[in-house]
C-alpha cells in the first residue's frame, strides 16, 4: 500500500506540528504549510490524500484554500480545524466545500475519528 499523504496548514507552525505529528504513521506520511498560498503550492508539486487546514491564516485563508482545490478535485478530503466563533465562518468554509469542521481547542479524538472515516489512501 501506498503512504497516505496529509497535508497540515496552520499559521502556528507548533499547532501545524502537532497535528502532523499526532496524524503520522506507518503508512502516513505529512507535510506543514503556514499559509493557503504555501499549501497550494505544496500541493500542487506533492499531492495529498487530505488536507487539515486551519481556517484564517495571512496569506491566503482556509477557505480560498477550499475553493482552489474544489476547482480540481471535488472528492479530496478537507478537515477544517478552527478557533472561529462565528456561525458565518463555520458556513463559509462548508459551504466551500469542507468535509468536516473541528473547533480548536482541538480534541484529538475528533481529529483521529474524522481522519479515519475521510481518509482514501492511494
Amino acid at each position: 500500500m501506498t503512504d497516505a499523504h496529509i497535508l497540515v496548514v496552520d499559521d502556528e507552525p507548533l499547532a501545524a506540528e502537532q497535528m502532523a505529528k499526532f496524524l503520522e504513521g506507518p503508512a502516513v506520511r505529512t507535510s506543514t504549510a503556514g499559509s493557503g498560498r504555501s499549501a497550494l503550492a505544496l500541493h500542487t508539486s506533492d499531492p495529498a490524500d487530505m488536507i487539515v487546514t486551519d481556517l484564517r491564516m495571512p496569506d491566503g485563508d482556509g477557505v480560498e484554500l477550499i475553493h482552489a482545490i474544489r476547482s480540481n478535485d471535488a472528492e479530496l478530503p478537507i478537515i477544517v480545524v478552527t478557533g472561529q466563533v462565528l456561525r458565518e465562518a463555520e458556513a463559509e468554509a462548508l459551504d466551500a466545500g469542507a468535509t468536516v469542521l473541528l473547533r480548536k481547542p482541538l480534541d484529538l479524538g475528533e481529529l483521529a475519528a474524522a481522519f479515519s472515516a475521510n481518509l482514501k489512501a492511494g
